[in-house]
C-alpha cells in the first residue's frame, strides 16, 4: 500500500551501492539508479542513500564545532533544514532538525522537573504509551527526548 514502509534488505542496499558507484549520486541520475533496485522509487533510493548509506554521512555524537555550525545555519535559515544541513558537512536535514529540537534550541526548559510534572508524565505514559512527541505537547519547552529520559529515570528509581 502507498505510504507503507518496507524495510530495506541487505541485497537492496548492495544494489543501491553498485548503482551509485556506476552513476554517481547527482540529482539527475536517481531514475536510472532506482531502475537497478526493483520495487524502489527514485525518492526511496535517494533517501536511503543520503540518510543511511552515503559514506560521507556522519553518525554518532555531535562535536562542538558541528553544534556551532548548526547554530549559525539556524540563525541564517531558521527551520529550512536542508539549507541548514548544507552548512554542516556530513549531517542530514533530519539530523540537524533533531539536534536543534532536542539539544540546542534556547527555548528548551532545562529546569528541574516538579513532582506534579513527574506525576503527570507517569499518567500520560500509562495512557499514551511511548508516544513521546505527543506527551511532550503537555510539557511546553520539554522535548520528547527529555520526557522519555525523565520517565526512564523515574522507572529506575521505583
Amino acid at each position: 500500500a502507498r505510504g507503507e514502509r518496507v524495510p530495506w534488505m541487505p541485497e537492496e542496499d548492495n544494489l543501491l551501492r553498485l548503482a551509485v558507484q556506476l552513476y554517481g549520486d547527482k540529482t539527475d541520475k536517481w531514475t536510472k539508479i532506482s531502475a537497478c533496485v526493483p520495487g524502489r522509487t527514485n525518492k526511496n533510493c535517494r533517501k536511503r542513500w543520503f540518510h543511511s548509506l552515503d559514506p560521507q554521512l556522519r553518525k554518532g555524537p555531535w562535536t562542538e564545532a558541528e553544534d556551532e555550525l548548526l547554530r549559525r545555519g539556524y540563525a541564517h535559515h531558521r527551520d529550512q533544514w536542508s539549507r541548514v544541513a548544507e552548512l554542516v558537512p556530513g549531517r542530514t536535514d533530519d539530523q540537524c532538525s533533531k539536534r536543534w529540537r532536542e539539544s540546542l534550541d534556547p527555548s528548551i526548559d532545562r529546569s528541574d522537573w516538579t513532582e506534579a510534572e513527574e506525576q503527570e508524565l507517569l499518567r500520560l505514559v500509562a495512557e499514551l504509551g511511548s508516544q513521546w512527541q505527543r506527551i511532550a505537547e503537555y510539557f511546553p519547552g520539554r522535548p520528547g527526548l527529555h520526557c522519555r529520559n525523565r520517565w526512564r529515570k523515574l522507572n529506575r528509581s521505583m
